[in-house]
């Protein structure tokens, strides 16, 4: 089911506003008389099948066993229908829209003051009664059952698993356990025939909870079995004292193991209790929540809720201690972070200045023996050339120009190798400053976005070869044979000159 969708061609769900065992409740609108309504609709699967026999004969008897009983705290049911979907038929039955809250929700805070306590019980002492006299037995009596409205009225609702007088229909399985155990009689659970003494032992039990604050018993299933069958249940006076002995002796005669013990009628039960609340009330006045919260506390209620606000200052004291304890170890531990972020950015500008003084030292000294390699490396040449001149002009003189062709083809190999490891060893120096000087500024980079100091680095490729910009340009082997041959020429020249005059 969504909001919006249209049961029959009538009611349109507006919201869902509880759901139960066998049926979720929604908040509809009557296309037809124009007025909000509550529709019960059948859960699938909730009891073997969606859409089975057994589902539509309990919505039908519910529709039935509700419908015929008129009573103020009696839910009203306007309608019963069957819905179709695509898939399956959806069954659902139509009652008055309730507004205010179940009485379980408000048991949940404590119990209520006692007059209001004693007012709710006899208007579902009412009602039950009303549905015994037409042999109605409710058989889920419990809290939740029970709608408390905002004017302080109540409404007994859900007669789903209801039985009348007569025998056992086969809506609900022989040896199958339909109800809420925490409320259930003991002759419930073994099988034995029941009336309406049965719900006046569920009704005792929450009158017991609407004293208390709890139920008679509690505990899981087969514990809850053993304490209904066996366990006598505690007076509501010895937990909340001060409550009248009156009102202990029904709660007690209602939660008689025997039903032979138990009140014979609801009626009487009313009568009870409206005779127990004091003080009188003027006729015709109902006490509402309005009238709990301005009449005079309740010893049991205030005690019990100087005790829910001992709690819970308790719990904000050691709320706010924890507070205090971790916003002074936060405070620390950031402290000691930021100490240590800082010895960190101290250690790594350190190291990234060290490494760049290294890196800068070795490349001034690798320029240097560059720099002395080449100057040798020239002179070298240099004295190869002028001793080249020399032995030419000898050997010209005593061997002849083929002796001289071969000298100089040789020493120009010599020269031009010399040259070419020259400048290779000077390319290879130069490309290993070039290296460290990227690799210290490539370090600084990353340590300084390590600590926070700036980005990090953009990954770089390693350059093939050293910028030209960068590189010492070295005379090549056409240019030093060139130089030798004009060297040669003018040392000829020199020669010729001289020669005349000798």
């Amino acid at each position: 089911m969504q909001p919006g969708e249209v049961l029959d061609g009538r009611y349109e769900l507006v919201e869902q506003i509880g759901e139960g065992a066998f049926g979720a409740v929604w908040k509809a609108r009557d296309a037809r008389i124009r007025r909000l309504v509550a529709v019960k609709v059948l859960l699938p699967g909730a009891s073997g099948g969606a859409g089975s026999g057994k589902d539509a004969a309990r919505f039908a008897r519910e529709v039935a066993t509700a419908g015929a009983l008129n009573h103020p705290s009696i839910v009203t049911v306007h309608d019963f229908g069957q819905h179709r979907t695509a898939d399956r038929p959806v069954f659902f039955l139509v009652m008055e829209l309730l507004d205010g809250a179940p009485l379980s929700r408000h048991l949940a805070a404590g119990p209520p003051p006692l007059p209001l306590a004693l007012d709710w019980a006899a208007q579902i002492a009412g009602a039950l009664a009303t549905a015994h006299r037409a042999g109605v037995v409710h058989r889920d009596v419990k809290p939740a059952n029970v709608m408390v409205q905002s004017a302080g009225a109540v409404k007994v609702v859900d007669f789903g698993i209801a039985r009348t007088g007569t025998a056992d229909d086969g809506v609900t399985s022989t040896n199958v356990i339909v109800g809420t155990p925490a409320y259930m009689a003991p002759e419930r659970f073994e099988n034995r025939p029941l009336d309406a003494r049965s719900d006046l032992y569920a009704f005792g039990c929450l009158l017991h909870e609407l004293l208390t604050g709890r139920p008679p018993f509690s505990g899981t299933l087969y514990e809850l079995i053993r304490m209904h069958g066996e366990v006598p249940p505690t007076a509501p006076g010895a937990l909340r004292p001060g409550l009248p002995a009156e009102l202990d002796a029904l709660v007690l005669d209602l939660l008689a193991k025997d039903p032979a013990h138990r009140p014979a009628e609801a009626d009487g039960v009313a009568e009870r209790l409206r005779r127990i609340a004091e003080p009188p009330r003027t006729a015709g006045h109902r006490p509402t929540l309005l009238d709990a919260r301005t009449a005079e506390p309740d010893p049991y209620v205030l005690a019990r809720r100087q005790e829910a606000d001992a709690l819970l200052d308790r719990a904000r004291t050691e709320v706010a201690r924890l507070r205090e304890q971790f916003e002074a170890e936060a405070a620390f531990l950031r402290r000691q972070a930021e100490q240590d972020m800082a010895e960190i950015r101290t250690l790594t500008e350190s190291a990234a200045q060290q490494i760049i003084a290294d890196a800068r030292a070795r490349g001034e000294q690798l320029e240097r023996e560059s720099a002395a390699r080449a100057a040798a490396g020239l002179q070298r040449l240099g004295g190869s050339e002028q001793r080249g001149g020399t032995e030419q002009r000898g050997g010209t003189e005593q061997r002849g120009g083929t002796e001289q062709r071969g000298g100089t083809e040789q020493r120009d190999d010599l020269l031009s190798r010399q040259a070419d490891k020259l400048r290779g060893d000077a390319e290879q120096l130069r490309h290993s400053v070039d290296n460290a000087r990227r690799q210290a500024s490539d370090f600084l980079a990353d340590a300084a976005a390590k600590v926070g100091l700036g980005p990090a680095p953009e990954p770089r490729q390693q350059p093939i070869a050293p910028p030209a910009q960068q590189r010492r340009r070295l005379p090549s082997v056409q240019e030093l044979l060139g130089n030798r041959s004009r060297a040669a020429g003018r040392n000829g020249s020199g020669a010729d000159r001289e020669r005349p005059g000798e």
